[in-house]
């Protein structure tokens, strides 16, 4: 289990056409993009892909956004979590000045 850290998240911003073509069909306006976040989970010591479950804590807003609990890329060390908001303020400044973090628990094999 972890924490990105309310003050130390490493969020990146993406930009919308990184995930145009997959939003498209589903009707989500992906015009403003939003941001990332890579979890290193390499302390922990699994031997495979565990299952992650997630959540996303902060100050404000993050309600109001959409994919903290959607893992992506998971591996037996790392995984990342894409985060959107309708209105475009899934930013880098606005996830550290509202402390956005990622709260996981990952449960899998060690030996």
């Amino acid at each position: 289990a972890g924490t990105t850290g309310r003050s130390s998240s490493a969020w990146l911003q993406y930009n919308a056409y990184m995930v145009y073509i997959y939003v498209e069909s589903s009707g989500i306006n992906a015009e403003y993009g939003g941001i990332t976040i890579a979890v290193d989970m390499t302390a922990c010591g699994f031997v495979a892909v565990p299952t992650v479950t997630t959540a996303m804590e902060g100050r404000s807003v993050h309600w109001e956004t959409t994919g903290s609990s959607e893992v992506y890329h998971a591996t037996a060390t790392s995984f990342s979590i894409y985060i959107y908001h309708a209105s475009g303020r899934s930013t880098t400044t606005n996830a550290a000045s509202w402390n956005w973090n990622i709260e996981w628990v990952a449960v899998g094999y060690i030996c």
